[in-house]
């Protein structure tokens, strides 16, 4: 006749190993042989990994038995622990509690203070197509969340490209892992990458982790720099961003860095925090926000830098420089090669952007109207077209993959494009309207432009479309 089973938790003497944590529950005499089993904490729930479900065997004459192995890193059973066995049967469902009372390892100590740990990317890591890698972050502490993450680019704080995992419980403490993305340009250059966690900062820059230190004309004499606001914010928030950088700074005290306008009204100027440069030396921004249609008129702004290092104050200034035969750029989209097609893996759309000037475009893809994640495409920088040409017309494109499943459902690609001298339109081209002899010379751009190396990934913007339809 048909019968549970009884449950009995088993649990080792002695420790097993100095780092594992082991326990076990063993059912016995029921019938059919027809047992499964499942775990679970209070702390945790459900519990299925380190989970070993042995066969039944004959334990004695018309007696059945099977057993279920739990095993866990030592601290991390200890804290979970008491752990519940459940045998589940057609004939009824039997728990047992089952706790190891062998000895723990004595507890770390969780400092007030969070420890914040900066891995730099290795050289493999840039191998990919789009040569890009992460850089990591990884904060231990004694709270959840942890304070506030940040992350910058010479001294800048970085907006895309950063992801933050929920934090994790470890042996009484929480680990927090954040990742920033570097392109090997970027990286290449000597770019100095923070990770800021409340008060807490960690540094890391290809000088400081392979002993490279770009050469400095100046030594280490105190350099004031005037940096031109990105065409990003300009177009997207209708405001330009005004960058006073200084560098080579023994310390911040008694630093002061201002803003002012031609009349002498001094702007609003948010002072960075101090960044460590591979020489040692600290950098340090002042940030002033002033309206797109301010800038694009040709108002001159100034920095004032004053410093105990400095015998006088430094300034310098910083206007916009109009482009000689500016012109608005031509868009065009590149469906893939046929001879990618028919592999059926991933292909690549491509986004031609030609004959513009000044160089500061923007692009983004879209499908079917929604944005696409940046790790899809890279965009790549512009070049001269034709340098030995008078004037200047640039070239970039932009390249994106998806999958042939992705290309053959017939999804809409979109690829904006912004550029100062387009005006604010939608306009749209489907491959349908595409002629063979246009295909011709679509194909004769792309070949000019592979040449290009990796740049950026940009944010969304509203100006100039071009879309892409496979049907």
């Amino acid at each position: 006749s048909s019968r549970a089973p009884s449950l009995l938790p088993l649990s080792p003497c002695s420790s097993l190993s100095p780092t594992q944590y082991s326990v076990a529950c063993l059912a016995l005499d029921f019938i059919p042989d027809a047992v499964t089993f499942a775990w679970s904490s209070n702390v945790t729930g459900a519990v299925t990994t380190g989970v070993t479900n042995h066969r039944s065997v004959a334990v004695t004459r018309g007696v059945t038995g099977a057993v279920s192995h739990l095993v866990r890193p030592l601290l991390e059973g200890k804290a979970q622990q008491p752990f519940v066995c459940t045998a589940r049967h057609p004939t009824g469902t039997r728990s047992v509690q089952v706790t190891n009372h062998g000895p723990a390892p004595p507890s770390p100590t969780i400092p007030s203070v969070p420890i914040v740990t900066l891995y730099p990317p290795s050289r493999e890591d840039f191998q990919g197509p789009f040569r890009n890698a992460t850089l990591l972050c990884q904060i231990w502490g004694h709270r959840v969340p942890p304070a506030t993450i940040r992350w910058l680019r010479d001294g800048t704080t970085l907006v895309t490209g950063v992801t933050t995992d929920p934090s994790v419980a470890s042996g009484g403490a929480y680990v927090t892992t954040s990742r920033a993305g570097v392109t090997e340009a970027e990286w290449d250059a000597g770019s100095v990458y923070t990770c800021q966690v409340g008060d807490e900062l960690r540094n890391t820059s290809k000088g400081i982790e392979c002993g490279y230190e770009p050469p400095n004309p100046a030594g280490d004499d105190i350099i004031v720099r005037a940096v031109p606001p990105r065409f990003t914010d300009i177009f997207t928030d209708q405001s330009a961003k005004l960058t006073c950088r200084v560098l080579n700074l023994p310390s911040v005290q008694g630093l002061s860095i201002s803003w002012l306008k031609e009349t002498g009204d001094q702007l609003e100027t948010k002072v960075s925090n101090q960044v460590l440069q591979p020489n040692g030396l600290l950098t340090v921004e002042g940030v002033a926000t002033v309206c797109a249609d301010e800038w694009d008129a040709g108002n001159v702004y100034t920095c004032n830098v004053t410093h105990p290092e400095l015998v006088f104050p430094t300034q310098v200034t910083l206007q916009k420089t109009p482009a000689h035969d500016a012109r608005a750029p031509s868009l065009y989209v590149l469906p893939p090669p046929p001879e990618q097609v028919s592999l059926r893996e991933s292909v690549t759309v491509t986004c031609l952007v030609t004959d513009f000037n000044p160089p500061d475009v923007l692009v983004r893809w879209l499908r079917n109207g929604e944005p696409m994640d940046p790790a899809h495409y890279v965009t790549f920088p512009p070049v001269l077209a034709n340098r030995g040409a008078p004037g200047g017309a640039y070239v970039t494109y932009s390249a994106l993959r998806v999958t042939s499943e992705e290309w053959g459902a017939g999804n809409v690609f979109t690829c904006l494009v912004g550029h100062e001298r387009l005006p604010l339109r939608l306009a749209q081209t489907l491959l349908d309207d595409v002629t063979e002899a246009e295909q011709d010379d679509l194909h004769e751009l792309w070949a000019t432009a592979s040449t290009f190396i990796v740049l950026f990934i940009l944010s969304l913007f509203y100006s100039a479309t071009v879309t892409l339809i496979k049907v």
